[in-house]
């Protein structure tokens, strides 16, 4: 099992009523994710901090995570949230847990990344991790390009593949201060499916084995192949 050391944070408001929740869902994520990752994975404990934070959370969710580090994760928690109850039902707390615990994983080797190709890798691996441990495929912000603009998307992501500095803002949340918006959560999409193209490539791939994988390795194979499927479609 992998060691998760769960703190609250509830200077915002207590979580009282749903602890045993949050309890139940850290214990399911590290069964599921310690039965799954490599030995040097599980080898160091984790931190979670779940905190309350009003107003900070995805607002389709009432929930979100982040991983800045190896061994720390952070979980927010907004219960005022009108969805906050349903998604925590759905499992919606141990989709993101497993989500952020790739990013820590990833964090040991080769890093989140600081050049678009790089995050749209990680970000594709996590909820690809994801969607191995928890069933499913994916999530809404995997699936947010409209038709019409997937090729315009790739083509223009390509350009930024290996540039020193991108808009992480405007690729994951479509928010751009200047020039043209592109899509909320297109970044998400694109890493998704294009570890997905990598994946129905190389079939005995597991994004649980790939915490070390480097983006070029996975944006080498599969690229072509998911702009050649777009181009077609």
């Amino acid at each position: 099992m992998l060691d998760l050391r769960l703190h609250f944070l509830e200077a915002d408001g207590s979580l009282a009523p749903w602890r045993e929740t949050i309890l139940t869902d850290v214990r399911t994520t590290a069964e599921r994710v310690g039965g799954s990752v490599s030995a040097a994975d599980k080898a160091a404990p984790v931190d979670v901090l779940v905190e309350r934070r009003p107003g900070q959370t995805i607002p389709e969710l009432g929930l979100s995570g982040a991983c800045y580090r190896r061994g720390l994760v952070t979980v927010t928690l907004d219960p005022d949230n009108p969805h906050f109850e349903t998604s925590l039902a759905k499992g919606e707390l141990r989709k993101t847990l497993t989500h952020e615990l790739h990013h820590s994983f990833r964090h040991a080797t080769c890093g989140y990344g600081f050049r678009l190709g790089e995050v749209l890798v990680t970000e594709g691996l996590a909820d690809a991790f994801d969607a191995e441990i928890n069933g499913g495929d994916g999530n809404p912000w995997n699936h947010a390009v409209p038709a019409q603009d997937w090729l315009g998307l790739i083509e223009r992501a390509e350009l930024e593949l290996w540039a020193d500095g991108y808009n992480h803002s405007a690729w994951f949340f479509g928010w751009n201060g200047h020039g043209e918006p592109l899509p909320r959560w297109a970044g998400y999409s694109i890493g998704y499916h294009l570890v997905k193209t990598y994946l129905a490539a190389n079939p005995g791939a597991r994004p649980s084995q790939m915490t070390a994988t480097p983006a070029p390795e996975v944006i080498g194979r599969a690229w072509a192949h998911l702009k050649a499927r777009i181009a077609t479609a």
